[in-house]
């Protein structure tokens, strides 16, 4: 054979051979990818099946809520937490009110994934409803692969309505036990933030029963009672439109009875604005109508709900209270300090609230001083009310 002939045999036999190396390669490809589908099926069915059997085991306890009259949300919340408890998991709340059971599984898993190791953990967030998100931690070299399955009672029996799993695009725990995870987002993506907060360590019980008594109703959200340093005498940076809004929810129990729709104005009685706030602070009537729009012909306010111009943003923090104080003229010195999810931030400020319990069980808010706060922080979450010229810019004829 002439060696062009042994060249070509040779070519077609090292083609041959790559031919098969990459078919060997691309079925090992398909062989593992099938291997990780099919791992991936029996975890979400493990799981499922898990979290329906624990369900179940506490069916009595979701009859009894079912048919009761008025709702009692943390008391079901805490009999659920306790009960998954007995059963050796670590649980929470979803909105972090009540401490955590069996913390130390999770501050433990913590501890290992900071020192790069190895280590496992699996804890249920509580819903309103008494359902629960369980979240599968695993933690190697630092990273932490997280697998989230949701779990609601549908037509009287538990099902398991979500699953999902994620590499932590980053992670922290921090020294006051807050363990925070963030799942990556695309860019231009308009839904809710990619961060979630879990408070493992305890917090007081009497800093708990306090943020219910004094902050529940209020929070960050569309108003600045927490943001601005005021007292009784000098309430100028306080805004008593965002006050009266709050504060008719905590105190009747639904929203302003006014349509929120874009350049709307109201009429609003006299009466009505000053009784909510006078019902919350000892200010004055005339201190009242001096820093909201009065109308004396008529006895009314002047009232214009907040629209896109002025809305804010969904995504602020939340107060905790971390310190409380009874003061010698019998007040309450609150510490409070701003949980911020979206920025993985467990203070974003702190301030020190003061309120005075009444004898009929009421309270009033006495004053608020801001003690720090991140740079730049509060004005993302919260926007002022549109001036005069900035209304009559958007809505003016």
């Amino acid at each position: 054979m002439s060696w062009k002939k042994w060249m070509i045999a040779g070519w077609i036999l090292l083609f041959a051979g790559a031919g098969c190396s990459i078919a060997v390669e691309r079925e090992d490809g398909y062989r593992q990818e099938n291997q990780k589908k099919t791992e991936r099926q029996e975890k979400e069915e493990r799981i499922s099946r898990e979290s329906e059997q624990l369900a179940e085991g506490f069916r009595e306890i979701y009859e009894e809520e079912r048919g009761r009259g008025e709702k009692d949300t943390l008391a079901f919340q805490q009999q659920i937490i306790q009960a998954i408890g007995e059963q050796g998991y670590a649980a929470v709340d979803t909105d972090n009110q009540i401490n955590m059971v069996h913390p130390g599984q999770v501050q433990d898993f913590c501890e290992s994934a900071e020192q790069g190791e190895k280590d496992s953990v699996v804890f249920f967030c509580v819903t309103d409803e008494g359902g629960w998100i369980r979240y599968d931690l695993e933690a190697q070299n630092g990273n932490i692969e997280v697998t989230e399955s949701s779990l609601q009672w549908e037509n009287d029996s538990p099902e398991v309505y979500y699953y999902h799993e994620f590499e932590a695009a980053s992670w922290d725990y921090t020294d006051k036990g807050y363990l925070f995870l963030e799942e990556s987002r695309p860019a231009g993506y308009d839904g809710a933030p990619g961060q979630k907060a879990f408070r493992v360590k305890p917090l007081d019980q009497t800093c708990r029963e306090a943020y219910q008594t004094y902050l529940a109703s209020v929070g960050y959200e569309r108003n600045n009672l927490l943001i601005t340093d005021w007292t009784e005498q000098d309430s100028k940076e306080l805004d008593f439109y965002d006050l009266y809004e709050r504060l008719y929810r905590a105190k009747y129990g639904e929203i302003v009875p006014y349509e929120a729709k874009e350049g709307a104005e109201y009429d609003v009685p006299e009466e009505e604005i000053e009784e909510v706030l006078q019902s919350y602070f000892s200010f004055g009537r005339q201190t009242i109508r001096n820093r909201m729009k009065y109308q004396p012909e008529s006895g009314t306010f002047l009232y214009r709900p907040r629209g896109r111009y002025d809305g804010g943003s969904p995504y602020g923090p939340y107060p905790e209270v971390t310190g409380y104080k009874k003061l010698a003229d019998g007040m309450i010195q609150l510490t409070v300090e701003a949980v911020w999810e979206m920025e993985m931030l467990d203070c974003a400020m702190k301030s020190e609230l003061v309120v005075r319990p009444m004898k009929d069980g009421s309270f009033q808010y006495v004053s608020n001083r801001v003690i720090s706060r991140e740079k730049g922080m509060t004005s993302f979450w919260y926007k002022p009310r549109l001036t005069e010229e900035e209304w009559n810019h958007y809505y003016g004829e």
